[in-house]
């Protein structure tokens, strides 16, 4: 089974997770297939809104971490993609949505932070977990950090404490808790379909990346602090240790 599903129709498209069983982890494929679905989205006439879904209890649980066991299972062109796929939902002309009812966890959190909207069933979790792994949120860090502010994200990462939908409500993490996340969805479709010129959401977009542009070398930054983790003894042992107690 593919680890991405993506359907299309009439004006939304609709990108799920299906890794339940695999925390809906992070790999190259599952990078690839989401940025693909994007971009088909982007260019199907008529769809104006991308909506980000998961199978099971984990909504995403980040990268996944069996490449810090297997060096060079995760390159520099993995991390771009990675990187492209964030910025692409921040950045997209259609209005991205994601739709979280489980876990959020480290990159999971970044990957539903950098969508427009982010819909918090009464089942979301959010935490950020790479410190205590050894590992930084360098690559999700702008993306949380638009949504809560830089200094919200160095303290919920020092304390990696979990936050429940109406904490992450309270913090900004999600836009709305919702117990129906479909009634949610149409009313921003419904929001969408009143407005005579669509692709006015991508203007506004290109509005907000002028005045708060990112350093064009943030990405090169960025992954030099993952590829330096990664390859720590330490990172590894503790990796490993969490494998061998059952917690990843």
């Amino acid at each position: 089974m593919a680890p991405v599903s993506v359907e299309i129709s009439g004006a939304c498209a609709r990108l799920r997770l299906c890794r339940p069983e695999a925390g809906n982890a992070l790999r190259g494929d599952v990078v690839g297939e989401l940025l693909g679905g994007l971009r088909i989205a982007e260019r199907t006439p008529g769809c104006c809104a991308v909506v980000l879904t998961a199978e099971g209890d984990s909504f995403c649980s980040g990268i996944d971490l069996s490449i810090v066991e297997s060096p060079g299972s995760w390159t520099a062109v993995d991390g771009r993609a990675l990187w492209e796929l964030l910025s692409g939902l921040a950045t997209s002309p259609l209005v991205t949505v994601a739709v979280v009812d489980g876990r959020a966890t480290g990159g999971g959190v970044g990957l539903a932070s950098s969508c427009d909207f982010v819909l918090a069933g009464p089942n979301a979790r959010f935490r950020l977990t790479e410190l205590l792994i050894g590992l930084v949120p360098a690559l999700i860090t702008p993306f949380v950090s638009a949504r809560i502010g830089t200094r919200e994200v160095f303290r919920r990462s020092v304390l990696a404490d979990e936050l429940d939908a109406a904490e992450a409500h309270a913090f900004g993490l999600a836009d709305e808790v919702v117990e129906e996340p479909e009634e949610a969805l149409r009313r921003i479709l419904r929001a969408l379909r009143r407005m005579p010129r669509p692709e006015a959401v991508g203007d506004l977009k290109s509005c907000h990346r002028i005045l708060d542009p990112l350093p064009e070398d943030y990405f090169d930054h960025a992954h030099r602090m993952f590829e330096r983790a990664v390859t720590d003894p330490g990172v590894r042992s503790r990796v490993q240790r969490l494998r061998e107690e059952g917690l990843l």
